[in-house]
């Protein structure tokens, strides 16, 4: 009897609730953090809305313009829900509100300043080579005018109602002096990367016809198609999150926000291998190296928003399921 009741003692001291004083210890850059997962909900939120409108045929596959038009208007509003979001998260990890302004002002302008360099950069190279697909800049200045007249106003306000929202309060107290993670044989980065290949399987059949539809002037009619593989891929981007931390927490290593943000978000990673095997095997028609550089500009550009929606979808995932399992159980 007594063996039986050392082993059940064991069992209940081991694993995650070993790092029950630490699992909510304030990861590194907070802020970075919470900026990434306002812009993935920004994302997500465009992409689903889209792809739905699409779907029942309010915007036509025929028209491109007409859908990248949608796209951006949605993407300028729902800049109130990034700015929430983020500064919720803020204010979670902080237990303050202090400092929510610098949060609603980076949420605004991280994703969009990384694609209007990007953008910058590509256009600076065509305008160099005198080439007529330069995007001129009258719509520079009109991008640049919707943005700060928009999206960073309502990215403000929704940080303001985040900052009214009712707090999040963590179930269990956090140690003042931070727990050694054992030492493992692999580095966990190995398995953060290799958990992208799940999301990825669910995507890669139809990211060849997406591909085809922008670069080759195919016309893409399949949104009803695509809106499942979309639920798929949430689904599943969540699920390899969840269990990713778990596995994490089971060998008292609590250092899990990042983690579960890239566990799902590290499918972007093979995207971008995939756009690259496309322009090699696929796009022969495009011809010299500026032509390249465009289309992985591009890429690069479509690779990061993947990046951030399903970093955010496995993040906010994860973070409920921790807080749910450690609010669920007892621990003296």
């Amino acid at each position: 009897m007594d063996k039986e009741a050392q082993a059940q003692m064991n069992e209940e001291l081991s694993g995650w609730k070993l790092v029950v004083g630490d699992v909510f210890r304030e990861p590194s850059f907070p802020k970075l953090l919470c900026v990434m997962v306002a812009d993935g909900i920004q994302i997500t939120g465009m992409a689903v809305v889209t792809i739905v409108f699409a779907a029942l045929g309010f915007l036509s596959p025929a028209s491109r313009g007409m859908l990248l038009t949608g796209m951006i208007i949605l993407y300028l509003f729902l800049g109130i829900i990034a700015g929430y979001v983020g500064v919720r998260v803020w204010r979670t990890i902080k237990g303050t509100s202090e400092g929510w302004k610098s949060v609603a002002w980076l949420t605004a302008c991280f994703f969009p300043g990384i694609v209007f360099i990007i953008l910058t950069v590509l256009n600076s190279i065509l305008w160099g080579k005198k080439s007529t697909g330069a995007l001129p800049i009258s719509l520079f200045f009109t991008l640049l005018a919707l943005w700060f007249c928009i999206s960073v106003p309502l990215t403000l306000i929704g940080g303001l109602l985040g900052t009214r929202a009712a707090s999040i309060d963590y179930p269990v107290r956090t140690n003042q002096i931070p727990r050694e993670i054992p030492e493992r044989k692999f580095p966990s980065w190995l398995l953060v990367l290799g958990a992208g290949t799940l999301p990825f399987g669910t995507l890669f059949i139809e990211l060849f016809f997406i591909l085809s539809s922008i670069w080759l002037g195919r016309f893409y009619y399949v949104f009803g198609f695509l809106f499942i593989v979309l639920f798929l891929l949430v689904i599943v981007c969540g699920e390899v999150s969840l269990v990713l931390t778990y596995m994490h927490l089971c060998v008292e290593d609590w250092k899990w926000w990042w983690k579960a943000f890239f566990a799902s978000g590290s499918v972007a990673f093979y995207v971008f291998l995939y756009s690259i095997n496309y322009l090699v095997f696929d796009l022969r028609s495009l011809s010299g190296p500026v032509s390249a550089t465009l289309y992985l500009g591009y890429s690069l550009i479509m690779a990061l928003a993947i990046m951030l929606s399903t970093g955010a979808i496995g993040f906010l995932l994860s973070f409920y399921f921790v807080h749910y399992l450690f609010s669920s159980v007892k621990i003296d």
